[in-house]
């Protein structure tokens, strides 16, 4: 059997000049990258304080909300009068109107587990930051103990998938639809369109993919996934997947955070972490996952002699008319991708930029990245070993990590 480690070497190796550096074909990285998922307790950051009075007091955001927090008989919530002077009232009870906030802030307040923040590929300048390393820097000022980007996981469900399509689409009349990424798209097919359904991959979404290995890797880690979609809550609480994701929170309600903890991001160092491919990152755009298995489909296998043929639909509407298409017998595509937002994830409802902008600094991001495809990706393979998974088999058979079957 054909490992992911000897796959990686024959790829590489087929693709640079002799002049490169044989660190890279050797599988070389810097393992700081992988410390936040791997040793987050290695790099801990002081809370940060909500003002000169709470710091001269030696008092942090979350402990100082917490400890002036007041329970009603009618179990509403007030902040306590010595509080008022202290915290900007409005802002916190943007937090205290929403429970999910509540439940991220009380893990981080209770101190017991290490909370993460799982962030969603479409983040590219979501915040009001210089640099993406700032916004890891940021949630751990909060308390958090560490931030993963999601398009990592997103890497290994492009390999995933771009495997079973080598494996399976072998005739011209075969197709497959997309599973990673938009539950909309998912929920469609599973309750009108169940007959294709076995054209789906039985992969688990790139959030789901990322708290299950955080919570293998650390079984008490709390997991916050932290993107745009308001669909994303529901998708959490699915029964049979509801072992990864403690909470959804979207980029408002973690702005909300920010600013009433009074977060100045762009005054923090840059904790930049380098560890996902380009396949990954373009996930949060519309043709983002096809376009991230097509390339992946012909680094793994050249001379593949059907290669991803992808056809895209945007928001709800076109995806209810692909699917129909596809019903009946109308589509010259053998991947199909559906995506519930116009634009895609960057485009969902609580995105804190305009989509075209976020799709511009997305792909920017992408371009920027050292991996065009996850299996020129060391660190997807490092992840991989860590995981017990070593083979092209062992990652397409059932798993309690990245299977879900609909």
């Amino acid at each position: 059997m054909l490992t992911f480690e000897e796959l990686y070497k024959k790829v590489v190796a087929s693709s640079i000049s002799k002049e490169v550096d044989e660190d890279l074909i050797n599988l070389k990285y810097d393992p700081y990258h992988l410390e936040c998922i791997l040793k987050p307790a290695d790099s801990p950051s002081p809370w940060k304080t909500c003002n000169d009075h709470c710091r001269n007091e030696d008092k942090y955001f979350i402990k100082c909300l917490f400890e002036h927090f007041l329970k009603k008989e009618n179990k509403e919530s007030e902040l306590n009068e010595k509080c008022k002077g202290c915290l900007d009232t409005s802002k916190v009870d943007k937090l205290l109107a929403s429970k999910d906030i509540i439940s991220v802030l009380g893990a981080i307040n209770e101190d017991s587990r290490p909370v993460f923040a799982l962030v969603a590929p479409a983040f590219l300048s979501q915040f009001n930051i210089v640099s993406d390393g700032q916004l890891r820097s940021a949630f751990k000022q909060i308390g958090f103990a560490g931030m993963v980007e999601v398009s990592l996981f997103a890497d290994i469900l492009t390999l995933k998938e771009a495997l079973e399509f080598d494996k399976e689409i072998n005739d011209e009349e075969d197709f497959q639809l997309t599973s990673c990424c938009c539950p909309i798209w998912i929920s469609m097919i599973r309750k009108n369109y169940s007959a294709l359904l076995s054209h789906v991959p039985k992969a688990v979404s790139p959030m789901v993919a990322t708290g299950r290995v955080i919570k293998k890797i650390i079984p008490d880690a709390f997991t916050v996934f932290v993107g745009p979609c308001i669909a994303k809550k529901v998708e959490a609480k699915d029964e049979d997947i509801k072992d990864a994701i403690d909470v959804v929170l979207t980029f408002q309600e973690v702005n909300d955070i920010f600013e009433a903890a009074k977060v100045d991001a762009e005054k923090l160092p840059s904790d930049l972490r380098e560890h996902s491919s380009s396949a990954g990152r373009i996930y949060a755009v519309t043709s983002g996952v096809s376009e991230a298995v097509r390339s992946t489909v012909h680094r793994i296998r050249p001379e593949k002699p059907i290669q991803v043929k992808a056809v895209q639909a945007n928001g709800v509407k076109e995806c209810k008319e692909l699917l129909k298409s596809l019903e009946n017998d109308k589509i010259e595509a053998n991947f199909l991708e559906g995506m519930g937002c116009v634009g895609g994830c960057v485009g969902g409802p609580k995105s804190l930029i305009d989509k075209d902008l976020a799709t511009e600094k997305v792909k920017k991001y992408a371009g920027e990245s050292l991996y065009q495809t996850p299996i020129d990706n060391p660190y997807v393979i490092e992840l991989l070993h860590r995981l017990d998974i070593h083979t092209i088999e062992e990652l397409l058979e059932d798993n309690k990590i990245f299977t879900r079957y609909f």
